[in-house]
């Protein structure tokens, strides 16, 4: 087994070799300028309960100033469970993005996944045109979301952002399904495409910013369809320079956005969607990791240098702050969801007990 396994290595790294020689565009790191930046990240934590998915959302913005969004919120319908509260999380991230007032926003994770559809998004949308009005719900729940990103600067700015913020969790969703209802009743798949409608409107708003996105990890094939493009980097540098030298490429990546009707139908209100996505490959110091850098801005030597005056151990310090103090909230959450349970009438705490409740007795 290891003998196999020690084979395929060296397989691919031998390719690696190859495809290191064909690697353009290497540039040096240029000398650190000064910026201020809010660095964005977010956390969750989820108890499954028998008749409730309980779950807590945190997204911290990290700048001149710490800005905070918590939400403890149940889900349903109970369908693709872990996709939803992702997606929860990021719109929150987003929100928190967009109301920060320095000169960058930095987000941890892929602007190229942004963009990939969720799991849970419904497969027939033609069923959903049929049963209700959708052309003209999608127009009215846009405005909607612009009147109420009011509400949530106004919570972020006094720091009072700690309740559900998601208007397709709420009364108002339950009454604007009724109204654009013509055809059979599609609750379930009619709350996951508001889901999905509120987190693209929550993206498309924080792309008006200078924001860019940082991936720690990622498994991109821009080199070649079988060794991922870290590896061919990694073994260029040695190659080249002795060592895993600081630099930065940059590219255009080869995917294609695959944006939903309501987006092309409603161009305007989502038009930062349609930018196209830049991207480099980033190593800020020697011998750190590399990471994948991902905007809708230009990525030239005046960005690199911002991103290299903020950068402990190869990684910008905004992002890590802003990691440590979501990781910490998230333990106050989860804290918080206990309490709730405990706090409840008995009658109804006998509905919310967990599978693991047999082994803690």
């Amino acid at each position: 087994m290891v003998e196999s396994l020690e084979k395929e290595i060296e397989e691919i790294y031998k390719k690696a070799e190859e495809l290191a020689k064909k690697v353009n565009g290497w540039k040096e790191i240029p000398a650190a300028t000064n910026c201020v930046v809010c660095g964005v990240d977010g956390s969750r934590g989820v108890e499954r309960l028998s008749s409730a998915v309980l779950y807590a959302i945190s997204a911290v913005g990290v700048g001149n100033e710490v800005r905070e969004m918590s939400e403890v919120t149940t889900l349903r319908p109970h369908l693709n469970v872990e996709e939803r509260i992702r997606l929860h999380m990021h719109t929150s991230e987003f929100r928190v993005g967009c109301f920060s007032e320095e000169e960058m926003v930095l987000i941890d994770g892929s602007l190229r996944g942004a963009f990939i559809r969720p799991a849970s998004y419904p497969e027939d949308v033609n069923k959903l045109y049929t049963n209700y009005e959708l052309e003209n719900f999608v127009a009215d729940f846009v405005e909607v979301l612009e009147e109420h990103f009011k509400d949530i600067e106004r919570d972020l700015a006094t720091g009072k952002a700690k309740k559900n913020y998601l208007i397709s969790r709420s009364e108002i969703l339950k009454w604007m399904e009724n109204s654009y209802r013509i055809g059979e009743r599609s609750f379930e798949d009619f709350t996951i495409l508001a889901e999905y409608i509120e987190y693209l409107h929550s993206l498309n708003r924080l792309l008006d910013k200078r924001v860019f996105f940082i991936a720690k990890s990622f498994y991109t094939h821009e080199f070649d369809s079988e060794v991922c493009d870290s590896a061919i980097l990694d073994v260029f540098a040695l190659k080249n320079f002795g060592f895993l030298k600081s630099g930065y490429l940059v590219f255009k990546p080869s995917f294609s956005k695959s944006l939903p009707f309501f987006v092309q139908k409603n161009r305007r209100q989502f038009k930062n969607l349609f930018k196209e996505v830049n991207s480099a490959f980033v190593r800020l110091e020697d011998n750190s990791n590399i990471y994948l850098l991902e905007t809708t801005e230009k990525i030239d030597d005046e960005v690199i240098s911002k991103l290299k005056a903020l950068e402990f151990d190869g990684y910008p310090l905004p992002l890590l702050q802003a990691h440590k103090i979501a990781k910490m909230k998230r333990s106050e959450l989860r804290n918080l969801i206990a309490n709730i349970v405990s706090t409840l009438n008995p009658e109804l705490a006998q509905l919310l007990r967990s599978g693991r409740d047999i082994l803690e007795e």
